[in-house]
């Protein structure tokens, strides 16, 4: 028996031995792969908005010493991904984010000792951004100070994409109607469109595509129509292409808030534009056709108050 139990009790020594080694491969990684959505707040006058990218270290030991994270440009990941995603449609590609407008603090960032996390500071400009283009920042892990911390193969590498909001800008609800303007409006089926997105211009100002202008139409750039909120409550519109003949009729805008009844932490902020505009679709230059639109558009933004960072409050879609 004696012999027995002296068998039972080295196989456990062996086991509790076992559990202070490694049990899985110790890599460091981005928490998300592919294409992550970077949500900043715009600021203007040279504003800079600082955004924290998150790394992570896996396995079960720990990290019983300071760790060093490098990270690098990654055009190469950028071309393949335009070229497999969106083929010969070049105006659609991801365009890397200008010099200008981005510096990462430094290019090295450590995990603490005692921690799994650390994070790279990427300070953003946003000025002079037409987010007709999709703007991206392709970067990957290149190295770190301990030889026995790989990379993780499918995390490693991260593209993000940078997208600046204010407090008018996300999808849009529309419930306009858009008319022929050289037909009588009796008896004509409106167009619609379910759905608008408005992109920042700045603070106080976005833009949307006319009417129901396909939002990734070679030709959208045409139709872009820009909306100002104004302090008395009224909207401005203005379209830079003059060859689409825009013409605004009515313009203006109304804000409510209330909390969610079930999740009292969650505060929902409706803002709904009341908008009449005139303009052409100029596809065929040779038969322009003159469209009404008029209607409302209305966006509704939920905000966790519990989250302390603002852009991580706002849900997006």
């Amino acid at each position: 028996m004696k012999f027995y139990f002296l068998i039972i009790f080295i196989a456990l020594v062996s086991c509790n031995k076992e559990w202070t080694d490694e049990l899985y491969v110790k890599e460091v990684s981005f928490v998300k792969s592919g294409v992550v959505r970077v949500n900043a707040k715009y600021k203007s006058q040279g504003g800079v908005v600082t955004v924290k990218v998150p790394v992570i270290l896996s396995g079960s030991t720990g990290n019983p010493d300071d760790l060093q994270v490098t990270i690098e440009l990654d055009k190469d990941t950028l071309a393949n991904l335009n070229f497999d995603r969106f083929r010969l449609r070049s105006d659609l590609y991801f365009q890397e984010l200008p010099a200008g407008n981005y510096a990462f603090k430094s290019m090295t960032t450590t995990i603490p000792k005692g921690s799994l996390q650390g994070y790279f500071d990427l300070d953003l400009k946003m000025e002079g951004l037409d987010l007709i283009n999709k703007y991206v920042l392709p970067i990957k892990i290149v190295a770190t100070s301990n030889d026995n911390v790989s990379k993780r193969r499918w995390f490693s590498k991260s593209i993000m994409q940078i997208i600046p909001f204010n407090d008018y800008s996300n999808r849009y609800s529309n419930a306009g109607l858009i008319w022929n303007r050289d037909l009588p409006q009796t008896g004509q089926t409106a167009l619609t469109t379910p759905h608008r997105n408005a992109f920042v211009v700045d603070e106080n100002t976005v833009f949307f595509f006319a009417g129901n202008i396909d939002e990734e139409a070679y030709d959208r750039a045409k139709y872009k129509v820009i909306a100002r909120f104004n302090d008395d409550s009224t909207v401005t519109l203005t379209a830079p292409d003059a060859a689409i003949n825009f013409s605004q009729q009515a313009g203006t805008y109304t804000i409510s808030k209330k909390m969610d009844e079930v999740q009292p932490y969650l505060q929902k902020t409706y803002i709904t534009m009341n908008l009449e505009y005139w303009y052409s679709d100029i596809t065929n230059l040779a038969f322009p056709i003159n469209y009404r639109f008029s209607g409302p558009l209305t966006l509704e933004k939920v905000r966790n108050i519990q989250i302390p960072e603002e852009d991580q409050q706002v849900q997006f879609e």
